[in-house]
């Protein structure tokens, strides 16, 4: 009795482990069209997963704090996400939805949301040997992680850049993106003219005004001369004036209504979608005017 019991039992969990892997072979391939039916991982990048400690980075208000840790905050890689593809798929995940790659600048920058370029990937994800760029990693993710049926959900951001300008529509810094340890920021970040000579020797407070005058015309003497940037002051998340102004003292509102700021943008991520990736997140998307999103975001 016990006997023809157990090896009842034992078919229907044969038929349960059957019928799972049948389910989750049909989750993981390509056709899926609807992000609806997707299972959503998302990671912070940087604090996921180590896959190359060699090049890890401490950010630049650790470095002139000179606080010594052993969990720098650009810890996590591309490498590190690569090889845990296959723990995030056990997990039942369809997708990965990671924080933003572009090119950033400030204080602590490793959640990627403090754009100065928009049209490459951190150099803080290359390879340690310095023989993968940052771009080269992230498109090997893309690819290896498509080749297990998971699509990559890129986070981006359209309202702001961060407060050290933005490679074309202000350039205010010349960057190392060989220098391998980008924790000291006299080192890798250059001011330009547009600065003034004496930009390293003033105070930090006074610096971050200068960055502001240069980008947002603070003092009225026409710098922004393409209307760029918004050049209100900063206003409340919730806000009805969100729109036109800042919303952070790293986040310098970009004037979205302007034709060649939105085609930049939409230029720049672009790329991303030539890559391969499978989806935006649209970060602070509720303080771009609903116009502006309509006409050139949403397509």
């Amino acid at each position: 009795m016990m006997k023809k019991l157990a090896a009842k039992l034992w078919a229907v969990l044969m038929l349960i482990l059957i019928s799972m892997q049948s389910m989750a072979t049909d989750v993981f391939t390509s056709n899926r069209t609807d992000f609806r039916d997707e299972s959503i991982y998302f990671m912070i990048t940087t604090r996921f997963y180590d896959g190359d400690p060699k090049n890890n980075v401490l950010c630049w208000d650790n470095q002139a704090a000179q606080i010594e840790t052993k969990d720098p905050c650009w810890r996590g890689d591309f490498q590190g996400v690569i090889d845990k593809l296959d723990y995030i798929k056990a997990l039942g995940f369809t997708a990965i939805w990671i924080t933003p790659v572009v090119q950033n600048a400030s204080g602590y920058d490793y959640h990627g949301y403090h754009a100065m370029d928009f049209q490459h990937v951190d150099c803080r994800y290359q390879s340690s040997d310095g023989s993968k760029s940052g771009d080269v990693m992230f498109q090997e993710l893309i690819d290896k992680a498509h080749a297990k049926g998971i699509k990559i959900i890129l986070d981006i951001v359209l309202n702001h850049t961060g407060n050290f300008g933005e490679e074309k529509l202000c350039k205010l810094f010349d960057r190392n993106t060989q220098l391998r340890n980008q924790a000291y920021i006299d080192a890798c970040m250059t001011p330009t003219e547009t600065l003034g000579s004496d930009y390293l020797t003033i105070l930090p407070k006074d610096q971050y005004h200068r960055r502001l005058t240069m980008m947002k015309n603070m003092d009225g003497q026409n710098r922004d001369i393409h209307n760029y940037w918004h050049h209100y002051g900063q206003f409340g998340w919730d806000d009805p004036s969100r729109w036109w102004g800042q919303i952070a003292g790293d986040c310098v509102d970009l004037n979205t209504e302007n034709d060649e700021v939105a085609k930049y943008l939409v230029d720049c991520y672009g790329q991303f979608i030539k890559m391969g990736v499978d989806g935006f997140r649209i970060d602070t998307s509720g303080h771009i005017s609903q116009g502006r999103r309509i006409k050139y975001f949403i397509r």
